[in-house]
């Protein structure tokens, strides 16, 4: 069943043998594995019950649903927007649906995870591809934005690739970022949700996991309050004991709960290894129609500029992602730092341009922690080498915008600044892109796996190093940077984990049971 704490007693308490927290796609996958193993299961998630029929493809209605803040979020120096997904699905409701796996250099650097070697990863792709109907976007469904990063690739010589997805029915509506009305994305809420509910479980939300009780080394309950759309606290409060918890609330919202409920951190493990993803975006003006809010988004990659181990000679690693990314007009009415006449101006080109990401695989680490009674903040700087790595990929952007046709390239610098010469674009590699805004997607790596506690908030089963029944299963557990979509892994991981528990607790039942 599925429930509205706002409409709870004032104090009410369940109990259940799993309690997870956060229903995105890590959380919601554990909880799927737990119910189906015949476990009572209880899901808090902080956000709403979002469906597609509420998916009115309005900005103003949406992002305040969909995101954290309302898509306001943004480091503590407000210098980078962090966009967070909330509600039952997380951020797999507003996600664009890319679905790669973690390159296997990434995956042979992780080191002290003894229970997911290469084997097991690959494995768990292979049943989360097949879970999420992943497959490869028709070739007459890339549309023109798209068309246009791989002619700009194709002319330069650069590396790129066709991204897979998971989506079944689409119709190339292009508001993927506002939710879905068509009901096509093959989501967490779609795939997961109904199957943990058939087989019993509990789903509460615009539940906000307060704490963690715990003592003697276990967890005890967890201390819910209700909380309303715009992130207010409310006045109803749950209580849920359980025999083991998951904690799945993401990057930023998993450390704060441990960190909020005091949960033991003997090695400074939990928040202080934040990753993001931090981006640039450059647009540019043809002189026809681009319409590249139309379509799929994010069919085309550029792999170029990314590189996991040394190739062709080359320094390793390389540490770019390009991208097609585009905005709906509220949103880049907004984030466009120009005024009056230049505003006017680049509103009035929106048809005609296209408008390329560049997202660093960063090295650069970040703080987590509580904000409030409901909130976190997040401190991050880009080192000098990031910096420098992400201003390369801004001039990137340029060149490939003006190979793809581009008669001028816009920079959102706080003084907007015009490129209109592709001989120009080797300056913006000396641009401070730290004073650009840029933005991030993919907080990761928070609460790091390694089966050597010194190194690891958790082991590599996914279980705490020092809370017997408490679990991470979320994209806090990548130990770095990945370099690319998150969500396939978070999935792969939330089966891992699910499993883990699933098998402690038979464990469990079955020391207790008399012989």
């Amino acid at each position: 069943m599925i429930h509205d704490l706002r409409s709870f007693p004032r104090r009410s308490r369940l109990v259940c043998d799993v309690c997870v927290v956060g229903a995105g796609a890590g959380g919601l996958t554990a909880a799927m594995v737990a119910a189906e193993a015949g476990l009572r299961v209880v899901l808090v998630e902080a956000g709403g019950w979002i469906t597609p029929d509420h998916a009115n493809q309005r900005e103003a209605d949406m992002l305040p649903l969909l995101y954290w803040e309302a898509a306001g979020r943004t480091t503590a120096d407000r210098r980078i927007r962090l966009h967070q997904g909330k509600g039952i699905g997380g951020s797999t409701l507003h996600n664009l649906n890319l679905c790669k796996r973690i390159d296997p250099h990434v995956l042979r650097s992780w080191q002290g995870l003894g229970r997911l070697d290469l084997a097991r990863w690959d494995g768990l792709f292979d049943e989360t591809e097949a879970l999420l109907g992943v497959c490869d976007v028709p070739a007459e469904a890339v549309n023109r934005h798209n068309q246009l990063l791989r002619d700009a690739c194709e002319r330069l010589g650069w590396r790129w690739g066709a991204l897979r997805h998971n989506r079944s029915g689409c119709v190339g509506s292009g508001y993927c970022e506002l939710g879905c009305a068509y009901d096509a994305k093959n989501n967490a809420a779609k795939v997961c949700l109904p199957r943990a509910i058939d087989h019993g479980a509990t789903v509460v939300h615009h539940a906000f996991a307060v704490a963690l009780d715990h003592r003697a080394g276990r967890v005890q309950s967890l201390q819910v309050r209700s909380i309303d759309d715009r992130g207010d606290p409310g006045d109803r409060h749950l209580t849920v004991q359980a025999r083991t918890f998951v904690a799945a609330g993401s990057a930023t919202g998993t450390p704060a709960l441990l960190q909020r409920s005091d949960v033991p951190d003997p090695h400074a493990q939990v928040g202080r290894t934040l990753r993001i993803h931090p981006a640039v975006v450059a647009a540019g003006e043809f002189d026809d129609p681009v319409h590249a809010w139309r379509g799929i988004p994010q069919t085309i990659e550029c792999t170029e500029f990314l590189r996991f181990s040394p190739e062709d000679g080359r320094a390793c690693p390389r540490n770019i992602w390009i991208v097609p990314a585009f905005g709906h007009p509220m949103g880049t009415a907004t984030m466009l730092p120009a005024l009056g006449g230049q505003h006017r101006a680049f509103m009035l080109a929106y048809p005609r341009v296209a408008v390329f990401c560049a997202m660093l695989h960063d090295g650069s680490r970040g703080n987590v922690t509580p904000s409030g009674d409901t909130g976190v903040r997040v401190d991050y700087q880009l080192t000098e080498i990031d910096a420098h790595e992400l201003a390369k990929g801004l001039q990137r952007l340029a060149e490939a915008l003006f190979a793809a046709g581009a008669r001028k390239v816009w920079i959102p610098t706080p003084q907007p600044l015009q490129v209109t010469d592709p001989a120009q674009t080797r300056s913006l590699a000396d641009l401070d892109v730290r004073r650009l805004g840029p933005t991030a997607v993919h907080p990761m790596g928070s609460c790091p796996m390694h089966d050597d506690p010194r190194r690891g908030a958790v082991d590599s089963a996914g279980r705490h190093h020092h809370l017997a029944n408490l679990w991470v299963a979320d994209g806090s557990l990548y130990p770095t940077s990945i370099g690319g979509p998150p969500q396939l892994g978070i999935y792969a991981l939330g089966l891992h984990v699910g499993r883990g528990v699933v098998a402690d607790l038979r464990a469990a039942s079955t020391a207790a049971s008399p012989t």
